[in-house]
Parts: C-alpha cells; sequence; structure tokens
C-alpha cells in the first residue's frame, strides 16, 4: 500500500543520540547503529519510497524532557527540540511532520510551548514520555490527571491537535520495588504498558474528557494493553463502589475511546492483535505505526500491514486516513491529498515481500 502514514517515530539530537541509545541497546555495535538511525532523518527517506511510506511524524526520543527533573533544563530541552525538528520538516514537509515535546513541571509554560509549537512552528500536535520526573533525586513524579495540567489540556483542545502519551522507563524508586531482579521486563516487554496505562486510566477516570470533550489522546503499542481489557474495566468502575470518581457516571471507558482516544500499532505487529482491537474499538480509532527506529527498518511492518486479512476499506483507514484526518496533513504545508482510491493506493501492494505465505505470516502474528 502506498501513501502510508506512521507516526509514532523516534529522533535524537545529534549531540544527544549516542548517550540515548546506550540506555536502550546494550551491545556497543546495535547502541552505534541506533544512534546512526535516531540523528539520521534525511537517510529515511529511500526506506520510506521502498516500504510505501508517504509520511513519518517524528518526536523527541523518550523520555525527552520528562526524564529531567530541573524544570530549566527540561524546558530549554523542549525548546531546543522543536527548534531542530521544525527545521527539518520545514526542508521537506511533504514527508515529515513532527509532534512537539514540553516539559511539563509548569502547566502553563506547557501551554506555552506548545502553542509556539503548533502557532510558530508548524508541529501537529505533542508527544509526552509519560510522568514528568521532579523532585530533589528524581524520584517525584508528576501526573497530568491532576487538575492543576487543566489549562496545558484546555490549550490542546482549543489548538485541535492531538497528544501522543508515549512510555518511558520508571523513576528509580519504581525500579527498585518492582523490577530489580526482573530487570527483563522493565521496558518494551511490560512495564512501559504497565505504567503508561495506568497514567492513562488516570486521567479518563478524572473526568477531564467530560471538561474538556475536545481533547484527543493517542498512544501506541497497541493500545498499551486498554482495549483489551475494556469489558471488565467498565464492569468494575462502579459508580457505587467509587461514588468520588470524577468521570461523568453515564460515560464509560468504552465511551471515549469512540470520542477522544485512538491507539497506533507501534512495535506490535500481531494480525490477531490488531483484530481483537479492531472489534473492540473499530478501524476508525486504529492508524499504522512502527516506532522505528527502535522496530528495526520500515518494511517488515509495512508488509505486515499490506498482507492484513482486513478489508480496503479498513485498511486505508488504518494506514493512512484515520492519521490524515486526526493531525490534518491535508493543510499546508504537509498538503497530503485526502480520499486516494483504492488503486491510487495500491492497497496489497507489497504482497509477498516478507511473508510470502499464510503459515509464516501466522507464525510471526
Amino acid at each position: 500500500m502506498k501513501g502510508k502514514i506512521i507516526l509514532e517515530e523516534a529522533f535524537n539530537l545529534p549531540h544527544l543520540a549516542e548517550a540515548q541509545a546506550k540506555q536502550f541497546a546494550y551491545e556497543p555495535d546495535r547502541a552505534m547503529c541506533l544512534a546512526r538511525d535516531l540523528a539520521d532523518i534525511e537517510g529515511r527517506i529511500a526506506a520510506m519510497d521502498e516500504a510505501g511510506i508517504e509520511m513519518q511524524v517524528l518526536s523527541l526520543s523518550s523520555p525527552g524532557p520528562q526524564g529531567i527533573s530541573d524544570a530549566e533544563e527540561a524546558h530549554k530541552l523542549a525548546m531546543e527540540s522543536n527548534n531542530y525538528i521544525a527545521e527539518k520538516v520545514r526542508a521537506n514537509p511533504a514527508r515529515f511532520a513532527a509532534f512537539a515535546a514540553v516539559s511539563m513541571h509548569d502547566p502553563k509554560q506547557a501551554a506555552e510551548e506548545l502553542t509556539r509549537a503548533v502557532v510558530e512552528l508548524g508541529c501537529v500536535g505533542v508527544l509526552i514520555n509519560d510522568f514528568q520526573s521532579s523532585g530533589p533525586d528524581g524520584n517525584t513524579m508528576l501526573f497530568y490527571d491532576n487538575p492543576k495540567y487543566d489549562m496545558f489540556w484546555s490549550t490542546a483542545q482549543h489548538l485541535s491537535v492531538p497528544v501522543y502519551m508515549h512510555p518511558r522507563l520508571p523513576s528509580k524508586v519504581i525500579y527498585d520495588q518492582l523490577y530489580r531482579g526482573r530487570s527483563c521486563l522493565v521496558d518494551a516487554p511490560w512495564g512501559f504498558a504497565n505504567q503508561l496505562s495506568l497514567h492513562i486510566l488516570g486521567i479518563a477516570t478524572s473526568g477531564l474528557f467530560d471538561r474538556f470533550p475536545g481533547v484527543q489522546l493517542v498512544f501506541g503499542h497497541m493500545g498499551e494493553h486498554i482495549p483489551f481489557d475494556l469489558w471488565r474495566l467498565d464492569h468494575k468502575l462502579d459508580r457505587d463502589r467509587f461514588p468520588q470518581m470524577r468521570m461523568s457516571k453515564t460515560q464509560t471507558i468504552r465511551d471515549y475511546f469512540a470520542t477522544n482516544m485512538h491507539i497506533t500499532t507501534s512495535g506490535h505487529f500481531s494480525t490477531r492483535s490488531l483484530q481483537g482491537a479492531i472489534a473492540e474499538l473499530s478501524s476508525s480509532r486504529i492508524m499504522f505505526s512502527i516506532d522505528y527506529p527502535y522496530e528495526d527498518g520500515l518494511l517488515e511492518a509495512s508488509t505486515w500491514l499490506d498482507n492484513l486479512p482486513l478489508s480496503q476499506p479498513d485498511l486505508s483507514a488504518i494506514g493512512r486516513d484515520n492519521a490524515l484526518r486526526l493531525l490534518k496533513l491535508d493543510r499546508v504545508p504537509h498538503n497530503l491529498k485526502p480520499g486516494l482510491t483504492m488503486g491510487e493506493l495500491q492497497v496489497g501492494g507489497l504482497k509477498g515481500a516478507i511473508y510470502p505465505d499464510e503459515a509464516s505470516h501466522l507464525r510471526r502474528a
């Protein structure tokens, strides 16, 4: 399929890329390759063409400003990153867009930087890496379901841009209590989703979507486990049991997925899981993403999408249309063309590139 849009794709500032890569790639050669790929933006275009990807939406690699407990330094990094990536996008707006970075130490400052990034720099949304580290030892965690962040959420609603919630490594105190001795589970295998899903559900049950019904929240990795627990969540969030819960008594988590929440496939290329997510949410709330360069290459995931046993309208919605509409990529300066036909998109055009038969496809699912 041509024209695909992917929107959880990381970059890093060249002077930070090597140190960042060493947190996630323990072998020196792998860390060097990851650092190179995080810093190289222009070099992605050939692989995008091969995989039928029209646009990458770029975001500063986790943890970004959220990993800096000093408020001034966190804000400085956010501004530096936004200025840097805006220049990269400006050089090639037909192939790249960007999510802003913000420090979440101060809600007012975060709202102001988001406004600058969207209005002046052209960012199409903002990506936040879970909780904000704070305090003298970095172990204080700031969460955005706190009412003091209403100013930030009001600004996101006013600007009509989505907020992408992305995982990060835990604070030291959480690591010591939960993951020491089981460190293999600390990040992508389990900890990322385990931690971020709590934050997302905290935002939903805080009544934030009732106060700001225009806020659009996006999260990746096939929904950080949440879509597969929707029935149990709504069954157990009993209003008699939790009378102080701030979300509207007429709403459920499933309702918010219909109006305020979206997921992406980043780093989770299971056919059966996607089919389950479609059954729970519908294809209108799901967008294709890869999680490059933390997932190797663009072709394998793109071929997975093209070979999915889904209708052509569902493939078009997940692969392109939902992201184009949510991020308003049909507008200046990106000017992507909406409403392309199945023939123009060549849905299924990568058939056989990686999965030559159904048996190998199912083994990877």
